[in-house]
């Protein structure tokens, strides 16, 4: 199906003179296809990480979730600049780079751990099923929610789903911001945790890896450049779009961790309560913040994994089209039936019974190991004069990318060191 909406065109943007309120009307005009990468980073993989860390440490790790979302928004907006820079995808770019066998069985390595993940979110889909409608209606309206899915992403246009992305995240971002209210945190605590420590012991320093590694993988930065390709920013002039995109949905982003993490700093660590999984809070949060406060936790993690369903299956199938060479147009109808692959394997996950956490812990090291070769070519190209000439990285750029690079070697390390 070709995408038949105009697009607005780059070179023409230029914040209006007047106040914040106009500006801010201006820049979500434009802004959208960072929805898409960020609806991916809202699943349970984020939403685990972040309410172990509350219910186990409670507002001690506050800084790490902040600093999460700051990193969210950095590696995807390194991905997106070497597309404005080089006119290509970065699948297409790293190809150029290391050649055409190491960059596919690169790909291929991350393509599948990318369906273990959304396997893994068809469990979790299940599993919130089962809770919101009980146990006897939970088969049904999973069966249902997965077809809703399909029609949504397969029967819409590259444009249509950036608005469902957005519209999600939105919507994430707004529930879970009101969920702070029904768990209250403390101000004073807040004020402390804010402030960056080094971790107390291994099992703390799991945890800020496990925060920093969910949200801001080096494939984050292959999957904006498809949604940025998409949308033809590949252009120095799109530079500021994509900047201002990132930080939109990079807070949004930020608001979904912080209100999950609050709720097990605020609601379950005074109460001594440690959960293995954000379904485990979802479970034993019902006592302690009130049927409604647990209802507003549960629908946002609902609609989150919802959104990363969708969108992670359309990314992947960008993936595949560039491993296959089926069109030059990710829009098209042959490359939009391949969302189906992903769909077809979440519902397998959720009707599979059992939970997959345990198998998504154990194919994420592999993803965390794609992840470190691709920000590590990435930042050293944008880095550099050569290649970005005038758009070369200012040096906190640069030292971003090297944070996000240490986390992920760090992420990569604790997985081969399993099999040594």
């Amino acid at each position: 199906m070709a995408n038949q909406t105009p697009q607005k065109n780059v070179d023409d943007f230029q914040l209006p003179k007047g106040g914040l309120i106009k500006k801010l009307l201006y820049i979500m005009a434009f802004v959208g296809p960072a929805s898409m990468i960020c609806s991916t980073s809202m699943g349970p993989g984020t939403a685990t990480s972040c309410i172990q860390a509350g219910s186990l440490f409670g507002y001690d790790l506050l800084w790490v979730v902040v600093l999460s979302g700051i990193m969210c928004g950095g590696v995807a907006y390194i991905g997106a600049k070497v597309t404005a820079i080089s006119g290509q995808n970065v699948f297409d770019f790293i190809r150029g780079k290391i050649g055409k066998v190491a960059s596919t069985i690169l790909f291929i390595v991350v393509l599948c751990t990318w369906y273990m993940v959304i396997y893994s979110q068809g469990s979790t889909m299940r599993h919130l099923n089962d809770i919101m409608f009980g146990e006897q209606a939970a088969s049904i309206a999973y069966v249902v929610t997965i077809l809703i899915i399909a029609y949504l992403y397969v029967a819409s246009s590259n444009n249509r789903i950036i608005k469902i992305a957005s519209v999600m995240c939105t919507l994430m971002a707004i529930i879970f911001f009101i969920n702070v209210f029904f768990v209250r945190p403390d101000a004073g605590q807040l004020a402390t945790g804010i402030i960056p420590k080094l971790p107390s012991g291994v099992e703390q320093a799991v945890i800020i890896a496990g925060i920093i590694g969910g949200s801001a993988p080096g494939t984050s930065a292959l999957w904006y450049s498809y949604s940025v390709k998409n949308q033809k920013w590949d252009k120095p002039s799109a530079l500021g779009f994509i900047k201002y995109d990132q930080i939109v949905f990079a807070t949004m982003f930020t608001i979904f961790s912080l209100g999950i993490f609050l709720s097990g700093a605020a609601v379950l660590h005074p109460a001594g309560i440690q959960v293995a999984s954000a379904l485990d809070a979802a479970k034993a949060i019902e006592p302690l913040a009130g049927s409604f406060g647990t209802y507003i936790f549960v629908a946002g993690f609902w609609g989150a994994v919802f959104t990363t369903i969708g969108g992670m299956s359309t990314l992947a199938s960008y993936c595949i089209n560039s491993l296959c060479h089926i069109s030059e147009d990710n829009s098209d109808i042959k490359v939009r039936r391949l969302i189906l692959i992903g769909i077809v394997i979440s519902l397998i996950g959720g009707l599979s019974g059992g939970n997959a956490m345990n198998l998504l812990v154990n194919v994420m090291g592999l993803l965390n190991v794609g992840g470190l070769v691709i920000i590590c070519i990435l930042t050293f190209f944008t880095s550099s004069k050569k290649f970005a000439g005038e758009y070369k990285n200012k040096w906190y750029t640069t030292l971003m990318g090297i944070i996000i690079l240490a986390f992920n070697v760090y992420s990569a390390w604790t997985y081969v060191a399993r099999f040594l």
